[in-house]
């Protein structure tokens, strides 16, 4: 008995042998995939991009690099996605300029139509637009008056040529009506006498009652006829 006890345990010795074999190195190969599954980084998660977001090229206007990373936002690293930043508003395109609109020319009254404007003034030419009420002009008055003067020209509307001088938007013009020691033209000597406050009137002066053959400097040409629109304020 005890001789075929020793055979079987010869036998069987080196199956032993092998079993523990395998089962050693099934062992050793688990311990070493886990340990190379520690090692190995995870995966990222699906969705996110783990690499730094490139700076924009110099070509990249702000508007469109706003619009690009509305569209598609880069992540930080560690899996982080960077939120979109707001799209930059359309700068809004400025006013188009308003053009000058010339003023049209107001309706002329009948008062302003009744007297036919010749090619040659020869003599002074008075017509009231407007009368006024009150102290009549006199020689020796002192009057305020508000005026407009022109070139006369009759081949424009109403005998209006370019303009040389107006009070428009300033304090009324003071003078002595018929004054020896300051005169003025002629013109207006002759054209202003027995007008009332808030009368209106035109003299058409040709330039032998103006400023003559040698005109006024580089306003009035020599061998003018003026035109004056005036608005008698005050007489005082």
């Amino acid at each position: 008995m005890r001789t075929q006890f020793g055979l079987v345990r010869k036998s069987l010795t080196p199956i032993f042998v092998w079993l523990a074999w395998c089962a050693f190195a099934a062992i050793s190969g688990n311990l070493l995939l886990e340990s190379r599954s520690l090692a190995e980084p995870s995966d990222p998660r699906p969705g996110t991009d783990s690499r730094p977001s490139e700076p924009p090229s110099a070509g990249n206007t702000p508007a469109s690099s706003a619009a690009g990373s509305a569209t598609n936002p880069a992540a930080k690293p560690g899996g982080t996605a960077v939120k979109a930043a707001p799209k930059l508003p359309l700068a809004k395109p400025f006013p188009a300029s308003k053009t000058a609109v010339a003023k049209p020319t107001p309706v002329p009254t009948s008062l302003e139509t009744s007297r036919k404007f010749p090619k040659v003034v020869t003599k002074l030419m008075v017509d009231d637009l407007q009368n006024g009420r009150g102290r009549a002009s006199k020689p020796g008055a002192r009057l305020a008056v508000h005026f407009q003067s022109w070139l006369y020209d009759p081949t424009q509307p109403l005998g209006r040529g370019p303009q040389f001088e107006s009070t428009h938007g300033k304090a009324p013009y003071k003078f002595t009506l018929q004054n020896p020691d300051t005169p003025h033209i002629r013109g207006w000597e002759e054209g202003l006498l027995e007008m009332k406050p808030g009368g209106k009137r035109r003299l058409i002066i040709p330039p032998e009652l103006a400023y003559g053959a040698n005109g006024a400097g580089q306003v009035v040409p020599p061998g003018a006829t003026l035109l004056y629109e005036i608005e008698l304020v005050d007489v005082e």
